[in-house]
């Protein structure tokens, strides 16, 4: 029961990250702290108070750590500005030209 609460809220990660821009979604992988720390505080916070609650947000933050690890891996990631391609390489559009 725990395993498949924390992969429903670990759902709302991948969601959170479909819906960023590329650039964005990229920099957070190079910056993993920042996407991590934050989604684990706030499913530990609603999840305060029972012990399978509890279990399941440390599943989903063990399961956003595995997932940020592989993005990075299969997408890349940008760090201090430059973009670290992985095995797919994202197209990022620039602004001002059209498609």
């Amino acid at each position: 029961m725990m395993i498949e609460t924390g992969t429903t809220v670990f759902l709302s990660l991948i969601v959170l990250v479909w819906r960023l821009p590329r650039r964005m979604m990229l920099w957070l992988f190079g910056h993993a702290v920042w996407l991590e720390l934050p989604f684990s505080v706030v499913a530990y916070t609603l999840h305060y108070g029972t012990f399978s609650g509890m279990m399941a947000s440390a599943t989903a933050a063990c399961m956003c750590f595995a997932f940020v690890q592989i993005a990075r891996v299969a997408v890349g990631y940008i760090e201090n500005g430059t973009y670290y391609p992985g095995f797919f390489i994202l197209e990022v559009p620039s602004r001002g030209r059209p498609p």
